[in-house]
């Protein structure tokens, strides 16, 4: 006989980020300019734990994994894009799937961006 098991239910109460992907936004004709347009407006979150495995691996290759957080899976997120907490912006560095929780997930690496984007194309 097997036992079905219930997925723990997940759940983003602790706050409200916003996702951008960077673009060109001078403009035709002018130089390019790299900035922000909106990709999802209002996403919850939960702040994770970054665990030490993460935390020394992206350290092997220069790169400072300050926060971990996890959103709903609907929206489409991806390596590269700026992911931004109340004023500061964070770049992701990876999204990968948690697939052992109800609703589906994403959990976000995010590095704080040394240089603000502006905020263009919204």
């Amino acid at each position: 006989m097997q036992i079905k098991r219930e997925l723990p239910f997940q759940t983003f109460n602790d706050g409200i980020c916003r996702i951008y992907s960077v673009k060109n936004v001078g403009g035709k004709g002018n130089l390019p300019v790299n900035g922000l347009v909106e990709k999802a407006g209002r996403v919850p979150y939960e702040r994770r734990r970054v665990g030490v495995e993460r935390f020394y691996s992206a350290k092997k290759e220069n790169v400072k994994i300050e926060l971990l957080i996890r959103i709903p899976e609907a929206f489409d997120v991806s390596p590269n894009d700026i992911c931004i907490l109340g004023e500061t912006q964070y770049e992701v560095e990876q999204a990968q799937e948690a697939r052992d929780i109800m609703p589906g997930a994403k959990d976000l690496a995010l590095k704080r961006v040394e240089k603000s984007y502006g905020l263009g194309g919204i």
